[in-house]
This record gives structure tokens, C-alpha cells and sequence, in this order.
């Protein structure tokens, strides 16, 4: 994993929502320290909520995440043995990886083969510290809020999981299911989960939950761990919701059936 020189002419081609990111990150990683409960209006607590509002604001891809990447894993390896520092990165670094999907680009995006590369295998060591935060703390992560555990775990599934679907989550807010069906093109932007009626919501048959069945091990299957993790962490709500998200939808209109989750990316792709 290499490190993009701050001299570098890449820091004004690769840009985030505000244009260069180079001074937020030369301030985190020159400047180091506790930031957890910190003074809010300090220049390092600035540089790191900006650095992040500048790489997924409004959920929007930017390329400055290609060459920042590797610098905010440098920021977490310096943190390795402080919990609130790194839950705060890791937090916050997914929702990055989240708006790297095929509707956020397009055919005019040039990326050097080498900074792509760069990228990828800073996604592979960011994967690899995740899980290890993730079972060295899991008995702190317990006593965290619920909202807390929604960010947290929408972030890891960004990164361990399917990225799409914690973008779909995060702009859904976990509750909402906006439905194009790709049978008779019938769309449904107003299901929710906490606010449909009854017959409504018996549109989706949820799945089955399988939270005693994942060997802590595996995360090829998304649904197997997310949920399990989430249980773990001991919000149920959002294991229910989860399975919501998996469950089959029946289209009131044609009868077809299909799963929740690809109707909603027919959604986001289509609508």
C-alpha cells in the first residue's frame, strides 16, 4: 500500500465534493491525538469531519477516495489500541467505500491502473483491521446506542459485504423499501417498515433468520453475518428489518415474486 506524496499534482486531479483533500489529511496524520469527546471546534476534530463529508457527501462517489484511502488506514493502524478512535474511522470510512458503485460513475472516469490498484488492496487490508476490531471489541460494541450499531454495522457491510446494499441502506435509512418491479415496471416508493399498514408490509414475506448458524468466520454470505452481527450486538429490531430487506415481494399488480433487495436496486438503477 503506498502513500500519494503530498506534493503530488494527483491531489488536484483526484478531488473530493469540496475540491483537494491533501490539508485535512496532512493535519490528521501530522498532528495525531485523542479525538473521542474531544473539543469539537479543534483544527484536528475539524480536518477529520470534513476529510469524510468530503469523500460521500450526499452518498456521491469522489476520487479523492482513491488516494485517501490508503492515508486513513495509516490514521487507523495508529490508533490499534484506542477503541473510540478506531470505531470512529471504521464508522465513517464505509460509508466512503458504500458510494463506490456502477450508478456513481460513469464512462468517463479515467483512474490510473496504478492508483486503482493502490485502492483495491487498501480495501483488502481495511477489510482484514475490520474484523479484527470487530472481534477484539465486540463485548464494548454490546453497550453501544442503537443508532450507533446501525452506523457501525451499515459501515462494515460496506466494507466486508455488499457495498451496494449498505448505500441502499443508508439512503433508505433502514426502513424504507422504494419497489420497481422489472415485470410490469409497478413502483412502490412509499413501503416502510415502521410506517406501512399491516397489508401493506404482507406484501414482503421476510426471511428466515439465521443468526445461530454463522461460524464467525465466513463473510461470503451477507445476510449470514450481518444479521448475525447485529443480533450479537443485541439489535434485534434491525435483524427484523434485515430480513425484510432479504424477504420475497409479491407485485400486487403482475403476482410476480422476486426478493426485496433486487427490486430495490431495479429501483435505483431504473427509476
Amino acid at each position: 500500500m503506498n502513500l500519494i506524496d503530498f506534493h503530488s499534482h494527483l491531489w488536484e486531479t483526484y478531488r473530493g465534493a469540496y475540491g483537494n483533500v491533501k490539508d485535512d489529511i496532512v493535519i490528521l496524520t501530522n498532528k495525531k491525538q485523542l479525538f473521542y469527546k474531544k473539543n469539537e471546534c479543534s483544527e484536528y476534530h475539524i480536518a477529520f469531519d470534513n476529510l469524510f463529508e468530503n469523500l460521500s457527501h450526499q452518498m456521491s462517489f469522489y476520487n479523492a477516495t482513491y488516494i485517501a484511502l490508503p492515508y486513513i488506514i495509516k490514521l487507523l493502524e495508529e490508533y490499534q489500541n484506542h477503541f473510540w478512535e478506531q470505531y470512529y474511522i471504521i464508522s465513517k470510512v464505509g460509508f466512503c467505500i458504500a458510494t463506490d458503485i456502477p450508478e456513481n460513475h460513469t464512462i468517463h472516469d479515467v483512474v490510473e491502473q496504478s492508483i486503482l490498484d493502490n485502492y483495491t488492496e487498501s480495501i483488502t487490508i481495511l477489510q482484514q483491521k475490520t474484523k479484527e476490531f470487530l472481534f477484539k471489541n465486540i463485548n464494548i460494541l454490546k453497550q453501544l446506542a442503537t443508532d450507533e450499531i446501525s452506523e457501525f454495522c451499515t459501515s462494515i457491510l460496506a466494507i466486508l459485504g455488499d457495498r451496494y446494499l449498505a448505500y441502499i441502506l443508508t439512503l433508505s435509512s433502514w426502513d424504507t423499501f422504494c419497489i420497481l418491479c422489472n415485470n410490469c415496471e409497478y413502483c412502490n416508493e412509499d413501503l416502510s417498515y415502521s410506517f406501512s399498514n399491516k397489508s401493506e408490509l404482507n406484501q414482503i414475506t421476510p426471511a428466515e433468520p439465521k443468526t445461530e448458524q454463522w461460524d464467525k468466520a465466513s463473510f461470503d454470505d451477507t445476510f449470514l453475518w450481518l444479521s448475525s452481527v447485529l443480533s450479537m450486538l443485541g439489535d434485534e429490531n434491525a435483524v427484523k428489518t434485515l430480513c425484510y430487506y432479504y424477504g420475497t415481494y409479491t407485485c400486487p399488480r403482475c403476482g410476480k415474486q422476486k426478493k426485496v433487495i433486487d427490486l430495490i436496486k431495479n429501483y435505483y438503477e431504473n427509476a
